[in-house]
């Protein structure tokens, strides 16, 4: 379908504001699932449930906001997604029951679902060269990375007592400062969704389901973290919450590293391939070593490998959807979400010691292999672009 162009916001602090808002809402409750689920008869599972569910929502809801960014100015498409996940943040001191934990935090999945997608379609709009939109689009990445690393790190500290109610009041403050900061852009600021047409569609399925299986990867390792780190080796809340926010620290530097001003976006694909070997490999020493020291150097390798993936993988998205980029960013945070969400049921098996287990990690290791194979044989021309991609300023 063709429309007006998107319009974001028209400073990009506000945009930053909102995206890392949003993983430091996710993220800050990370330390104290474990203890809050702890007299289920199944903690293990129990944790991996409420971190799937949040993913599961985003998917089954993405038609839904599809729609919605059609005719919803930007700003507001944001601030409703901000106000909405404080309010099911809320609902998680209600009962500390699973139903009703996982009621809430699939709520605050389905209004997470609205931001990132709009957030990066304005980002890349308002590009003035390609490796401008690389930039623009890793910098929102890089912003939600900073709230992904404060928001273990704060909820542990805010929770002396493993107790729910600090670190929500810290998400919900964090969400409501973030949607008040949003402002309307000038001019059109609808989202319009294209229509199908694109010239590259296999490239961008490639490219959203390398991402998918990125962000299911990362998913696996967090479910593991958690219930080794809480269950096995016996971390405090606060500890287990400094070990997440320490992997949002490598994940930043690693990005800062590779996505650096006037980079070019075909040579930080290079670091795709080898971002999938360090992921398998730091999943591989949590699994089978465990202990402190194994999983501090499998978190420094998944998350190495993570800060690399998502941004190269959302830009090339971008680049390749070309007049559907709308499209092709909405189903990329739809397939990474499902990945997510996958990602969250698989740890909960990958890390037990069973047959299912060992065959689910031994499985999920391989595809990432096999994903890097392919990024290897990829990475001179990623979307189907045989040439060197200009990085100069127009």
């Amino acid at each position: 379908m063709a429309g007006r162009e998107p319009v974001g916001i028209p400073s990009a602090r506000p945009g930053l504001a909102a995206s890392a808002a949003v993983a430091l809402a996710y993220g800050v409750v990370l330390p104290v699932l474990p203890t809050v689920v702890a007299s289920s008869p199944s903690p293990a599972r129990a944790i991996a449930e409420l971190m799937a569910v949040y993913s599961a929502a985003m998917v089954v809801t993405a038609p839904i906001w599809v729609r919605v960014c059609r005719q919803l100015p930007a700003h507001l498409l944001v601030r409703l997604s901000l106000l909405g996940q404080a309010a099911a943040m809320i609902m998680l001191l209600w009962s500390s029951e699973t139903t009703m934990l996982l009621l809430a935090r699939g709520l605050q999945g389905i209004f997470a679902g609205a931001a990132l997608p709009a957030l990066q379609t304005a980002a890349s709009r308002a590009a003035g060269s390609e490796g401008d939109r690389s930039q623009r689009l890793s910098d929102l990445t890089r912003a939600a990375l900073v709230g992904g690393l404060l928001g273990p790190g704060v909820g542990g500290v805010a929770a002396p007592d493993d107790s729910l109610v600090g670190p929500v009041l810290v998400g919900v403050a964090v969400l409501v400062l973030a949607a008040a900061a949003q402002r309307p852009a000038t001019g059109s600021s609808t989202i319009v969704v294209a229509g199908p047409g694109s010239p590259r569609d296999r490239d961008v399925v490639v490219l959203i389901l390398l991402a998918a299986l990125a962000a299911a990867a990362m998913s696996v390792y967090e479910v593991g973290l958690a219930t080794q780190g809480r269950l096995v080796d016996g971390l405090s809340a606060r500890a287990l919450g400094f070990m997440f926010t320490g992997c949002g620290v490598v994940m930043l530097l690693s990005q800062s590293l590779v996505f650096r001003p006037r980079h070019d976006p075909l040579r930080a694909f290079a670091w795709v391939a080898p971002s999938f070997v360090a992921t398998a490999a730091g999943l591989a020493l949590l699994a089978w070593l465990g202990g402190r020291w194994p999983s501090a150097l499998g978190l420094v390798l998944v998350a190495a490998g993570g800060g690399v993936l998502q941004p190269a993988l959302v830009y090339w998205t971008s680049r390749a959807a070309g007049p559907a980029e709308a499209t092709g960013l909405g189903w990329r945070a739809s397939f990474t979400s499902a990945g997510q969400a996958l990602g969250s049921l698989a740890g909960g098996f990958a890390f037990a010691a069973t047959l299912v287990g060992k065959i689910a990690l031994a499985t999920l290791l391989l595809t990432l292999l096999v994903a890097a194979m392919l990024a290897l044989a990829r990475r001179r021309a990623p979307a189907g672009l045989p040439y060197s991609v200009p990085t100069h300023e127009r």
